[in-house]
């Protein structure tokens, strides 16, 4: 299985243009704008996996969060996941 990661754009949110400014959201610094370009819904669940993400100071510490069971989440949204951090950290 090949994921494909994709940086956050214009073009890549506008399916969520409705819903917020797309201007102010790319220029947010934390993570929710790659997870919106990478296929997660704007819900309550991306934006608390954004919050607990951006607040962390390592992977482990995102991995063994209390606020959200990221092990439970399918094993292609972990790996979009761990795609992400290799873009948004380095």
């Amino acid at each position: 299985m090949t994921i494909t990661i994709v940086h956050p754009s214009i073009e890549n949110l506008q399916q969520f243009s409705d819903s917020f400014d797309i201007e102010k959201l790319l220029q947010y610094k934390g993570i929710l704008p790659w997870l919106l370009a990478n296929g997660w819904n704007y819900d309550n669940e991306s934006c608390l996996i954004a919050n607990i993400i951006d607040e962390s100071t390592s992977l482990d510490q995102i991995w063994e969060s209390d606020e959200f069971d990221f092990k439970a989440l399918p094993d292609e949204l972990k790996e979009k996941l761990h795609q992400i951090f290799e873009h948004f950290y380095l």
